[in-house]
């Protein structure tokens, strides 16, 4: 099964807060100069381009024993095994837990998240 994932709690509330300052550079921009200009052209397709590069590329796949994680910038994926799991805790967007001593706190959708818990209690 493969899913969407996004780092939950402050942390990802900073990541998107950073990428909305390019839309608020390209809105200020264009208030500025009051009419449409080279910058607010350049903001405005920078925004769209990381903002749906954040969004698509953080891809989780679950399969039988563990998480693949793929980062949203590289080609090496994590794989976070199932049985060296620990902490485990589900809340109703959010999966928070502990693989070699790192907290990790990812927010994904409902149906990923429910096949996620019954194959971690399946274990």
């Amino acid at each position: 099964m493969k899913g969407y994932y996004q780092p939950a709690g402050l942390l990802g509330l900073i990541n998107w807060l950073w990428i909305i300052m390019i839309a608020m550079f390209a809105l200020i921009m264009q208030l500025e100069v009051t009419h449409l200009n080279s910058w607010t052209i350049f903001a405005t397709i920078v925004f769209l381009f990381i903002a749906l590069l954040t969004y698509f590329r953080r891809r989780v796949t679950l399969s039988a024993d563990a998480i693949l994680i793929m980062p949203m910038i590289g080609v090496h994926t994590e794989k976070v095994r199932f049985k060296e799991m620990q902490h485990v805790q589900f809340t109703k967007r959010t999966v928070i837990f502990s693989y070699e001593d790192e907290r990790y706190s990812y927010w994904m959708n409902k149906k990923f998240l429910n096949q996620l818990q019954k194959e971690i209690k399946g274990k």
